[in-house]
């Protein structure tokens, strides 16, 4: 029993099963059992998904108390953000998320932190734009103008200083940059489709642990 449970085909029956009752009812209008077998599948979804943050969270605060008992370097804030954690998770499940103190520690404590690293990322991007954005031929000119365009009309100042360079950025949002988008978005949809199309086909069992799993058997 326990062989055919590990095996592949059954393996690979249960991502056929499973995937028909999650992408069918979803493209053609089926009967009350196959929507109702959808919903159950679609909420253990839901559920694995909670006790793996379960499981993430304990891991996490196992990490950190084995850094705070050995006195690692940072140790302090290993105990700041496990009295955090802990603290907002009690009192979110306890009082709810509109609570006074869970409210105050996402305004005092998430945010600024959110907004500091999106502060720090800046500086990397800026970096990464001075050394994408050398003249070296046309194409690279034509970028360089291009991210100056957008730039100086997504800027208030640049726009208020520079009026002309309004229309020009907005047309090319949104017909360039809108075009180009669009073809990511459609490679991505058909890189997709056809990557679905091999798992459930048994030819990418790689992403999986199939074919690791039986070269190990």
């Amino acid at each position: 029993m326990s062989s055919l449970i590990k095996s592949r085909e059954f393996l690979l029956a249960i991502i056929i099963a499973v995937s028909f009752f999650i992408y069918f009812p979803y493209f053609v209008e089926s009967p009350k059992p196959i929507v109702d077998i959808e919903s159950w599948l679609v909420t253990t979804t839901v559920v694995i998904a909670s006790f793996a943050v379960m499981v993430s969270l304990y891991t996490m605060t196992r990490r950190e108390v084995m850094r705070i008992t050995k006195r690692v370097k940072g140790w302090p804030y290993s105990l700041l953000m496990m009295i955090l954690a802990w603290f907002m998770i009690v009192v979110g499940v306890s009082l709810g998320k509109d609570a006074t103190p869970f409210r105050f520690c996402a305004d005092a404590f998430v945010l600024p932190g959110d907004s500091t690293i999106y502060a720090i990322l800046v500086f990397y991007l800026t970096s990464a734009a001075a050394r994408s954005f050398k003249v070296r031929d046309l194409e690279s000119l034509l970028l360089l103008l291009g991210a100056f365009f957008v730039l100086m009309q997504q800027a208030p100042l640049g726009e208020y200083l520079f009026p002309y360079f309004g229309p020009i950025g907005s047309w090319l949002v949104n017909n360039l940059a809108m075009a180009a988008s669009r073809v990511f978005t459609i490679s991505a949809t058909l890189g997709g489709i056809v990557l679905a199309i091999r798992l459930l086909a048994g030819k990418e069992m790689a992403m999986i642990g199939l074919i690791a799993r039986r070269e190990k058997d």
